[in-house]
């Protein structure tokens, strides 16, 4: 039992489980709710939240709750709820199943706020700054427990009920209030808003045309106020003082009858009547009152007396402008009339012809143009006086000719009793110059012709009596000559001619346009120029001619070319062949030419400096080059004494030695193998020669040779040592062989080894794989080729084929291939490359938010291989880290806002360098740090009015999903749940407030709120859009109903007097606007207005408050009143025209036709135009009313323009300038205004105004654009400026005066050169001299030639300051100013040079020295030195430095500057030979055996001398006349001379001639032993000299040979045995003067000697005079020879005491005696 109770027991527990989970939740008992209020005020507003709860007894959990308002279910389940405005609210809880009763009704009143009211106070629409207002805030039922808020535009402050404001700029807005019930969030409505405007205050100003006024005018000023109704008092004020006017305060116009004291600034103010507002002042108006101007009367000439016919002009002149004036004349105190000869223009009074009967006293006054009232006074009398007396001018000539030559000057004179006289002179009818004088400073054959003058001042003009002038062209030189070139320091001579013409003429040469002195190297005598050559004178050459005594000269001759080569020939050496090296063996010839054309050079050529012995030829040949003879070689050319050389450098070389260049030393049968014979350093052609082991190669199929190159297509015989040979083409020169090449052959073909790495079976792409292509035998210089599929591939001749990164294209057969020459070939190998497998992403995720979890993994599919994983967003790589945790293919983000992007994974194979693509991308889009609530309110007005229903809803914008909605009104929960839209159905005051939406998902919560205004329907206020409130028939009225918000959002209604407003055809309503267009008296009455709103149909304001309207029945006309009418106005003219309307409100509106012109009162054409011609009225309008006035036509044409006329575009200073301003065709008188440089011209002397005419006396400041204008008479017409016509004003070029040397002094007949430089072109200028300040004339030693002064021959007379002045050639009048004046000296002494001697004597010896110096006073002086009329030298200092017999002369030098020279006194030069100096062989007997020799100098002119020696120029010791020689081998081969040396003039001796001992000593012994013999020669000598004295005849016979010698006949008895002795002695005498002298001396001798005690002098005596005898070969008659016989015998004879003991010894010493060694 106990056992089935368990039983029972657990069956039911299990059916109560059972139960139990069926249904949820046991069902509960759940009493009836109660609804309460929070808060529990007494009275509660619409705009508070009001919270209802719904309270059980029970403290049950879990309950839920349901809320109905008038039995409505309001789908709310909060235990609380906020009141959705008033009603019966009811409420039920429930939990699961159970739920309770519905509560009782809890009835909820709401009441609307109290309404605000806002009042101002003044109530004006516009304030200006400063002034108050006060804003008042009532709040219907009181405002006691209320605070309030004010709001201005969109800004709010807390204040009292009253705000007091001083207004300011930053004030303006739009004003209102609420109220704010203390402690509780209710407010009012927002009260009516007031719009303050705060505007700035008007500035008032003058309008008036009066600036200026003259005393007695009456001027108006008017203070306007624009864009102003209001009523406005007005101040005036005088330079800043208020001025009291005795007539209304309050007027806007100020009317002055001016005076004087009226000049100032005037100011007006205006005040606001009824408000304490003031404008500021206004700006200043200047009036300036002028005082009437003084009046000038003048007449315009510089004389006073007139004559019959003569124009006469009299100017009444004002000191202002005179465009503004009339003028009226008078004479003798009446008014002048017009008549035939009176003209009256502007200010000017013309008598066009005067008469005796216009004279009198004349006055003038002015009259103001367009104030016709205002006159000056007249002007004191000016006395007018006519005689009737008319001269006539006359003509003087200066310096008259019959026939003038053309650019000769011609100068006449006019002249012409009185003054102002214009002097016009005329050739034949043609005006050539207004001037007295008349200067032709260069005729020309066009000005033959008469001449006459025309004397005018005015218009008044007389002629002359006519003069001829005939004029005809000088002669024009040519030059002769035969020199067309030449080197410098040649003689070139040059002449000018005149052909034909019989004048004397002084020639000028030029050389290149310049002028050429006389010097030295230019010599220029009469018509001829002869040059001293000198690379300057290369140029064209002209000459001209001057007649003498006349200022005439020719034209220059045509140019004569003058080449001058350069300082040297330029010599051309050129070689041929012109190899730059001559190998041995080959010809090589030389040539030598001058480039320039010239000729008669010689030739001569040298070897390394060395000359070579070739005779004037150009031309140089080496038949068979060596060695020796390369070197450098120079062409020397000659002429004259110039010689100039050029070299060159032959080289010579032996031929080059060949070398095989070629890499091949190994090659298999097949190649083709390429050797090469290589010549370095060497460009020729050569051809080439193989051997092989030593044998020659012929060329064949198998051994190719082509030039230097060899190829073979190898054999296994080829194997060998190879060389070559060159032979030079075209020139027989073969080189030596080359060195050995040996060359091995393997073979028949190359191993070829082919490996990849890495030597996987398959190849992923981007993987590198290389493959090795090699060859196993020791070999080089393959080609290795790759092929893929049998394509080529571009790598050259590279063993290695390497893939970088392999790629699918490149799988396949890879095939190596090797080259060398044409042998190939291969080896195969097959390559398998794939793609490695793509990975992709696996994941749900493909948005987030911050702090989520997101998971990707990365997948690879069918591959076995391990890999690694990168991951990577936005193609950057991934390190794994809290964020971002990557576990195997696994990435794990904890989102943030960076890990929005992209994300790519990517795999690498562990065992491989082996990367997968990267995955597709996957795009995770992380959103902002909250989602992006979108809170949007329908309808969605800014406001919404109390009834409408309005709907909020919120939204995410982020695409996202799972989101809880939750809504909140000023911070307190709304029982809605999940449920995004929130709706209020009728909306009250106290629903407005901050509404929030919040939304959740999991933990996050994000909220956002809005603003929802609920506000009071809006007033209106009607007004008239007019400043008037009274109207007339057909005026427009305009009725506008305003709100104080925007007024397009609504509607409007309108009624009449309490009525709806009935259709009526003349009222029309445009929105809030009511339009009358035509006011009838039956549209009086009351009018009001009401909104409704254009978009909710529901919404209605209230009416507005009544506006009367009233219309009256009368309708006005504007009148026109015109100011200065003309019946036809200019261009620029003033219309002024004024509309006037009787009332307040009009608009004028002026009309051209139909065309509105201005809106304005007054009508005014400032500058009217053609196009402002036609008919105007005026349209008076306020509103849309208008009426017009009356037609006026106003016609307008345009001023005539005026047009410069002159010839003058350029002038001078001090010419006179006229130009003309012309109106054409036009009748009206104009006064002209002239202008330069728009600047306007004054009337002055030098800016002579006169009617339409300007005339300027040029100056500097005239040059510019001259402009001229005319201006009506009466009438403030102008006419347009004319064209510009410029004129162009040179100041007269500044000359400069020099003398035409270095010096300033001058001497008697010296020529003096003066010259007038001018600084522009000088061939428009001649040219005025002047000496002591008068004009100098031309006279006898005076001549002028262009700008210069010639002085031919100089006199002290000619003395003075020289000034010259430029004068224009075609404008006579104009001259520049003098030049500063040039001191010119010229003394009245011609001087002499003075020679300065140094160490002076009458008698000079040979190779002494003598030197002059030549001075002169002054500068510039050249000096030349002549002997007797021989010239020398060019230098002031003369010296001789070793003087010659020949230098014995008269000498004399000549000072010389330009063409002037002066001779010095002759000086004496006597030269006279230095004694001679003898060298005698003085050897003793002893001195003969032992070798030595004596040697002695003798001077015979009986002084005492010492004596100094020479042995080969060098000088010994000693002073002794004897000296002694050592033999031996030195000295007896070397030369003695001897000179003496003297303390007293002649200080030494002239030298003697050599001696050379030579084999003497030899000699001498052999003479001694045949002594005995020469006894006997002396003997048949004497008896020779006697036969042949007796027996001689005119021929020269032969002379018997002596059977001895002398030392002068060894040198001619070529047979003699003494030969060898006497063969340094010189053999012959070339003058037979000289050997005469000889045999004088011996004779001379002999006969002086007459102490002589030894025979031996005098044989040695007779044995010189026979050798000079038998030496003397040329001479041609007989009987000299007789006479030098019979001398030598006289002085034998005299000799009587000759010792017989000493005859051998003296003849012995007389044959070894030698004069003159």
């Amino acid at each position: 039992m106990e056992s089935f109770n368990i039983l029972l027991l657990t069956v039911a527990v299990t059916v109560q489980v059972t139960s139990h989970d069926s249904t949820g939740e046991p069902p509960v008992q759940i009493s009836k709710p109660k609804v309460t209020l929070n808060p529990s005020h007494a009275v509660l507003y619409s705009t508070e939240t009001v919270t209802l709860h719904c309270e059980v007894p029970e403290a049950l959990s879990g309950l839920q709750y349901d809320w109905y308002k008038n039995s409505a279910d309001l789908s709310e389940h909060q235990p609380s709820i906020t009141a959705r405005g008033s009603g019966k609210y009811e409420c039920k809880a429930k939990k699961g199943t159970s739920e309770s009763e519905i509560s009782a009704s809890y009835t909820l009143t709401l009441q609307d706020p109290p309404k605000a009211k806002l009042t101002v106070d003044p109530k004006w629409t516009e304030f200006f700054p400063s002034e108050n207002i006060e804003l008042k805030c009532e709040i219907e039922g009181g405002s006691s427990g209320w605070t309030f808020e004010w709001i201005k535009d969109t800004w709010t402050s807390e204040g009292d009920s009253v705000r007091a404001i001083t207004v300011k700029h930053p004030d303006s807005g739009k004003y209102s209030c609420r109220g704010k019930l203390k402690n509780r969030q209710v407010t009012t409505q927002q009260s009516n808003a007031f719009q303050l405007n705060v505007k700035d205050l008007p500035e008032p100003k003058i309008q008036s045309d009066w600036t200026e006024a003259f005393p007695g005018e009456k001027v108006y000023l008017e203070c306007v106020i624009q864009g102003v109704s209001e009523n406005w008092n007005y101040m005036w004020f005088k330079d800043s003082r208020r001025i009291v006017s005795s007539d209304e305060t309050n007027i806007n116009t100020l009317t002055l009858s001016v005076k004087s004291s009226h000049h100032g600034a005037y100011e007006c103010q205006g005040e606001l009547q009824g408000r304490k507002v003031s404008t500021a002042r206004s700006t200043q108006h200047l009036l300036t009152v002028h005082e009437l101007p003084q009046l000038k009367l003048s007449i315009e000439s510089q004389w006073n007396m007139f004559y019959p016919t003569e124009k006469v002009t009299l100017k009444c002149s004002i000191d202002e402008e005179s465009n503004k004036w009339g003028y009226e004349w008078f004479k003798n105190g009446g008014l002048l009339k017009k008549d035939k000869d009176i003209s009256f223009s502007g200010n000017t009074l013309s008598i066009s012809s005067a008469k005796a009967g216009h004279s009198g006293q004349y006055t003038c006054r002015g009259k103001h143009l367009t104030r016709t009232l205002v006159t000056t006074r007249e002007t004191e009398a000016v006395q007018l006086r006519i005689q009737d007396i008319k001269p006539k001018p006359t003509i003087t000539k200066h310096k008259w000719f019959e026939l003038f030559y053309t650019e000769e000057r011609v100068q006449l004179h006019c002249n012409m009793p009185g003054v102002g006289w214009e002097y016009h002179w005329y050739k034949g009818s043609t005006l050539r110059i207004t001037h007295p004088e008349l200067t032709i400073d260069a005729v020309s054959l066009s000005d033959s012709g008469n001449y006459h003058c025309k004397a005018q001042r005015g218009d008044f003009s007389v002629d002359s009596e006519t003069l001829q002038v005939r004029v005809q062209k000088p002669p024009q030189p040519h030059i002769q000559s035969d020199w067309t070139e030449a080197f410098p320091g040649e003689k070139v001579s040059l002449q000018c001619v005149i052909r034909d013409v019989s004048e004397n003429w002084n020639y000028t040469w030029f050389k290149d346009s310049s002028k050429i002195d006389s010097r030295a190297e230019t010599n220029i005598k009469g018509n001829n120029l002869t040059l001293s050559v000198k690379s300057s004178h290369h140029g064209a050459y002209e000459c001209q001619a001057e007649l003498q005594e006349r200022n005439v000269s020719t034209v220059r001759s045509k140019q004569h070319l003058l080449t001058v080569h350069g300082s040297q020939p330029t010599i051309l050496l050129q070689q041929d062949p012109s190899h730059a090296e001559i190998y041995t063996g080959e010809q090589v010839k030389l040539t030598c030419s001058i480039q320039e054309k010239t000729s008669k050079w010689q030739y001569f050529w040298q070897i390394d400096s060395q000359q070579v012995n070739t005779v004037n030829n150009p031309i140089y040949t080496i038949q068979n080059a060596t060695l020796s003879q390369k070197g450098n070689y120079t062409c020397q050319v000659r002429r004259g004494e110039m010689t100039y050389a050029n070299s060159t450098i032959l080289t010579i070389r032996e031929p080059p030695q060949p070398h095989i260049q070629s890499d091949w030393t190994e090659a298999f049968p097949g190649e083709k193998v390429s050797l090469q014979c290589v010549i370095r350093d060497v460009s020729k052609n050569w051809n080439y020669t193989w051997f092989k082991d030593s044998s020659k190669i012929d060329s064949r199929a198998e051994t190719n040779i082509q030039g230097n190159n060899l190829t073979l297509s190898v054999k296994s015989s080829h194997h060998g040592a190879y060389e070559c040979q060159a032979e030079l083409q075209e020139r027989n020169v073969s080189t030596v062989r080359s060195k050995q090449h040996f060359l091995t052959v393997h073979g028949s073909q190359p191993t070829i080894l082919l490996q990849q790495d890495p030597s996987h079976a398959e190849i992923y792409t981007g993987e590198q794989v290389k493959l090795t292509c090699s060859i196993q035998e020791k070999t080089s210089k393959w080609q290795y080729f790759w092929q893929i599929d049998s394509q080529q591939v571009s790598t050259v001749n590279n063993p290695i084929y390497t893939t970088q990164n392999a790629t699918l294209s490149q799988k396949g057969n890879y095939t190596c291939q090797i080259r060398r020459g044409e042998m190939t070939y291969a080896k195969s190998t097959i390559l398998s490359i794939r793609e490695p497998p793509q990975p992709h992403i696996q994941s749900d995720w493909t948005e987030a938010f911050p702090g989520e979890k997101v998971s990707l993994q990365c997948v690879i599919r069918d591959v076995s291989e391990n890999w690694n994983y990168t991951w990577f967003k936005d193609s950057s790589k991934i390190d794994s880290r809290a964020e971002t945790n990557i576990q195997g293919n696994n990435l794990t983000l904890s989102v943030k806002s960076s890990h929005h992007g992209a994300y790519e994974c990517q795999a690498e194979s562990q065992e491989r360098n082996v990367s997968t693509v990267r995955s597709k991308q996957h795009f995770l889009t992380v959103h902002g740090s909250q989602p992006t609530i979108l809170l949007q309110q329908d309808p969605s007005h800014a406001e919404i009015y109390t009834g409408e229903q309005v709907k909020l809803t919120c939204s995410i914008q982020e695409k996202t999903s799972k989101w809880q909605y939750f809504w909140q009104i000023d911070s307190q929960q709304v029982s809605t749940v999940n449920n995004p839209i929130y709706t209020i159905q009728n909306a009250t005051l106290s629903q407005k407030g901050n509404y929030t939406c919040q939304v959740r998902r999991g933990e996050m919560t994000y909220a956002k709120s809005t603003i929802l205004t609920i506000r009071e329907l809006p007033k209106l206020k009607l007004s008239i859009e007019s400043q008037w409130n009274m109207f007339y028939p057909t005026e427009k009225v305009t009725l506008k109903c305003s709100f104080d918000e925007e007024s397009n959002k609504w509607g409007y209604e309108w009624f009449k007097n309490g009525g709806s407003l009935k259709d009526d055809k003349g009222i029309s309503v445009s929105r809030n606007t009511l339009s009358i267009s035509s006011a009838k008296v039956g549209h009086s009455g009351q009018y009001t207005c009401r909104g409704k709103h254009l978009t909710r149909t529901l919404v209605t304001t209230r009416e507005t408050e009544a506006v009367q309207l009233r219309i009256q029945d009368i309708k006005p006309k504007p009148n026109i009143t015109k100011h200065v009418w003309f019946e036809l106005f200019y261009t620029e003219e003033r219309v002024q025209l004024k509309c006037n309307m009787t009332g307040v409100g009009w608009e004028y509106h002026w009309y051209k036709g139909s065309t509105l012109r201005i809106t304005h009162p007054k009508l005014t054409i400032d500058a009217v135009s053609l196009s402002d011609s036609g008919n105007y009225h005026c349209k008076a309008k306020r509103g849309d009313f208008s009426v017009d006035s009356e037609t006026l036509q106003v016609r307008v044409q345009k001023p005539p323009q005026p047009h410069i006329q002159s010839d003058w575009t350029e002038a001078f200073h001090g010419e006179k300038v006229s130009l003309q301003c012309v109106i054409q065709d036009v009748s009206e008188n104009w006064n002209y205004t002239w202008f330069k440089d728009s600047s306007k011209i004054i009337s002055r002397a030098e800016t002579n105004i006169k009617g339409n005419n300007l005339t300027l006396s040029v100056k500097s400041s005239h040059h510019g654009a001259y402009e001229c204008q005319a201006e009506l008479q009466e009438r403030n017409v102008s006419t347009v400026r004319s064209t510009q016509h410029l004129l162009t004003v040179h100041e007269p070029p500044k000359p400069n005066l020099s003398i035409e040397s270095q010096w300033n002094m001058f001497y008697p007949t010296e020529k003096v050169t003066l010259k007038c430089s001018v600084d522009e072109e000088s061939n428009k200028w001649g040219y005025e001299w002047f000496k002591n300040g008068g004009s100098l004339k031309k006279v006898e030693d005076i001549s002028f030639s262009g700008n210069t002064l010639s002085i031919s021959s100089a006199k002290a007379g000619h003395s003075g300051q020289y000034t010259c002045r430029g004068k224009h050639l075609t404008r006579t009048l104009v001259t520049t100013r003098e030049t500063e004046a040039v001191q010119l000296r010229i003394k009245d002494i011609t001087p002499k040079p003075i020679i300065k001697k140094h160490e002076w004597f009458e008698l000079f010896y040979t190779e002494e020295r003598v030197k002059f110096d030549c001075n002169m006073s002054g500068v510039g002086w050249e000096y030349h030195w002549h002997k007797a009329a021989k010239p020398l030298i060019k230098n002031s200092e003369f010296t001789i430095d070793a003087v010659s017999l020949t230098d014995t002369g008269d000498y004399h030098c000549k000072a010389q500057r330009g063409d002037f020279s002066v001779d010095s006194e002759t000086l004496q030069v006597r030269v006279q030979a230095r004694p001679p100096a003898f060298l005698s062989l003085k050897t003793e007997l002893i001195d003969i055996m032992t070798g030595d020799v004596t040697l002695r100098c003798n001077i015979s002119d009986g002084r005492q001398w010492n004596y100094t020696w020479f042995m080969n120029g060098q000088q010994l010791n000693g002073s002794s006349d004897v000296l002694k020689v050592t033999g031996n081998e030195e000295t007896i081969k070397s030369e003695f001379k001897c000179k003496g040396i003297n303390t007293e003039r002649p200080l030494y001796s002239a030298l003697s001639d050599g001696f050379v001992a030579n084999n003497i000593i030899f000699k001498r012994k052999i003479l001694l032993a045949i002594s005995g013999c020469l006894v006997c020669c002396i003997f048949i000598l004497i008896i020779g000299c006697i036969i042949l004295k007796i027996t001689h005849k005119p021929e020269v016979k032969e002379t018997p040979e002596d059977l001895f010698f002398s030392m002068t006949d060894s040198k001619n008895q070529i047979i003699s045995p003494m030969k060898e002795y006497m063969d340094n002695r010189q053999t012959e005498l070339e003058e037979s003067q000289g050997k005469a002298e000889l045999i004088s001396d011996c004779a001379s001798a002999v006969h002086e000697d007459s102490v002589i005690k030894e025979s031996q002098e005098k044989a040695e005596l007779i044995s010189d005079c026979a050798s000079a005898v038998h030496e003397d070969s040329v001479i041609k008659e007989s009987q000299e020879k007789a006479e030098l016989i019979s001398d030598c015998a006289s002085a034998v004879h005299e000799d009587s005491v000759i010792k017989e003991e000493d005859t051998s010894a003296t003849v012995a010493n007389g044959l070894t005696s030698f004069k003159g060694l």
